[in-house]
């Protein structure tokens, strides 16, 4: 039987806000769930597109055994479109929204809804999301249009503005140390340093254990205190994280510079490193933090881009060297080089 909605219980408000207008057939025909990653908007969307089609469906979401439920989770539904990231592709392209487009148009094969499914909607191009504007202007009789974003700010304005948005916020902590108990033995001081390196976000905290991101992220400390010092070279550190470095690197490395400048500001760090990061504190320029700070950022919108794993290593450690040198820490330097 395919679960009820909602997916996860940090979700029970969206629901209540959907369900509503979904039984009484006034449902928005495009929605963009938006929110931080790793809270279950996919699961949300997957979750609601069963219930919009379900025969049955009942107050906690589709009934799970009716045909249309049961093609839903076989993933073989003639009445659902999904539109994603195709392999070795960082972005969405215009012909898989066209095709999106031109099922909508199409009549129901069990005479309900159509439902279109776009993740992750923020890496459309801009062709793509203007080939989306043109289905939204004119919205197909029956067809309902599910965007979900991690970074919505990315899409145009003109695309969101014809949405009705659903936020996802993360959940409390008592509610996230539950669910986390249920689903991994993580014991309770794992769990709450997951938590911190997932910025909350709980489905992000089981994919980070299954990463092992917090001995990881010792593993980084270390190194960031051996290239402050002088004790290793940022092309040998980078050599040692392989080609995942647009994913846990540049997370640990976030949350580490922003434990860093909490710290100066005698505020609580909250870094699982905890006793090894206050060997970092030592000779750190606030501002240089900042400006290093600024440039994860940016690096963190390049998901779009298909970098050299080794080189856009290089200059992630090679900026934190600068930034521990205050004199040097305004210097600016290229972008490292696309495959």
């Amino acid at each position: 039987m395919i679960s009820n909605l909602p997916v996860y219980p940090w979700q029970q408000r969206q629901w209540e806000r959907l369900r509503a207008p979904m039984a009484a057939n006034r449902l928005p025909h495009a929605l963009l769930l938006a929110g931080p990653p790793g809270l279950g908007k996919a699961a949300f969307a997957r979750g609601l597109t069963q219930a919009l089609l379900c025969s049955a469906p009942n107050e906690h979401g589709a009934c799970g055994e009716c045909k249309s439920c049961l093609l839903n989770a076989a993933g073989n539904h003639p009445d659902v479109y999904l539109v994603g990231l195709e392999e070795d592709s960082r972005v969405l392209k215009v012909d898989a929204v066209r095709a999106l487009a031109n099922f909508a148009t199409l009549k129901s094969q069990f005479g309900g809804r159509k439902v279109g499914l776009i993740h992750p909607a923020d890496r459309m191009n801009t062709n793509a999301a203007n080939s989306l504007l043109k289905t939204l202007e004119e919205p197909p009789s029956g067809a309902v249009i599910i965007l979900v974003a991690d970074r919505s700010a990315r899409l145009p304005a003109t695309v969101r503005s014809r949405c009705q948005r659903i936020d996802f916020q993360p959940p409390d902590r008592e509610m996230a140390a539950v669910w986390l108990g249920q689903q991994a033995d993580l014991g309770q001081e794992r769990a709450d340093q997951l938590m911190l390196l997932a910025n909350g976000a709980p489905c992000r905290a089981i994919e980070l254990a299954e990463q092992g991101a917090d001995v990881a992220c010792e593993k980084l400390v270390q190194q960031l205190l051996q290239l402050k010092a002088r004790r290793a070279s940022p092309v040998e550190v980078a050599a040692g994280w392989g080609k995942d470095t647009h994913g846990l690197l540049l997370d640990l490395l976030i949350v580490t510079v922003q434990s860093l400048i909490r710290q100066e500001s005698g505020a609580e760090a909250l870094h699982p490193a905890g006793q090894a990061l206050d060997r970092l504190r030592g000779k750190l320029d606030v501002l240089a933090l900042h400006e290093y700070l600024d440039f994860l950022y940016s690096m963190n919108a390049l998901t779009d881009r298909a970098l050299n794993p080794q080189l856009y290593a290089e200059d992630l450690f090679l900026r934190w060297s600068d930034a521990c040198r205050p004199s040097l820490a305004h210097g600016c330097r290229s972008y490292p080089q696309t495959d």
